[in-house]
C-alpha cells in the first residue's frame, strides 16, 4: 500500500551545520546513540533531515549500488513533534530517492516492542523476514524488515 506524501514537505539532505540538533534528537530517541563522528560519516549517505523552523526529526540509509540494496540505519522525530507524520514524511523521501538510485530492495531492524514504528513500516509494505533475539533475558529482540522497490 503506498503513503502518500503532501506536496512541498521541508526536506532536504542533511549538512555539519545539523549535527548539534540531530544529537539532541538522537538523545531522546535511542538508548544506544551514535556520536558526532558516526554522524558525520552518515552524512555522505543519503542523510535527510525535515525542517520547519529547526530540524525535527531526520532519516539516515546506506546503499550499496552494486547489489542495489539499501539499509536505513536511523530514524527520529523529536518528541515535540511526533505524531505530525514527519517519519511518514522522511521515510517516503527516503524511498523516493532510492529508487531514483536503482536500489531494488531496502531493510531495516526495528525493536520488537516498537508496535508503532513496525506498523508505520508495514503501511510502505516493509514485511518482517526474520526476528533475532540478542538476549532472552532482557527480552531484546527486533524485526529485520524489508521492502521491494523493484515491484518483484
Amino acid at each position: 500500500m503506498a503513503v502518500e506524501q503532501p506536496d512541498s514537505e521541508p526536506i532536504r539532505r542533511g549538512t555539519e551545520r545539523d549535527l548539534g540538533r540531530i544529537l539532541e534528537i538522537e538523545s531522546h530517541s535511542f538508548e544506544k546513540q551514535w556520536d558526532a563522528d558516526e554522524f558525520k560519516a552518515a552524512l555522505n549517505e543519503l542523510f535527510l533531515v525535515y525542517q520547519e523552523r529547526d530540524v525535527l526529526g531526520f532519516l539516515s540509509a546506506c546503499r550499496c549500488a552494486l547489489a542495489k540494496r539499501a539499509v536505513i540505519m536511523r530514524i527520529a522525530v523529536h518528541p515535540d513533534h511526533r505524531g505530525k507524520g514527519i517519519a511518514t514524511s522522511l521515510i517516503a523521501a527516503a524511498l523516493d530517492r532510492l529508487k531514483k538510485m536503482d536500489i531494488a530492495e531496502v531493510e531495516l531492524d526495528v525493536e520488537i516492542v516498537k508496535k508503532g514504528a513496525i506498523e508505520l513500516y508495514e503501511k510502505f509494505g516493509f514485511q518482517t523476514r526474520q526476528v533475532v533475539t540478542v538476549n532472552n533475558e532482557a527480552n531484546d529482540s527486533f524485526c529485520v524488515m524489508t521492502l521491494k522497490l523493484d515491484g518483484e
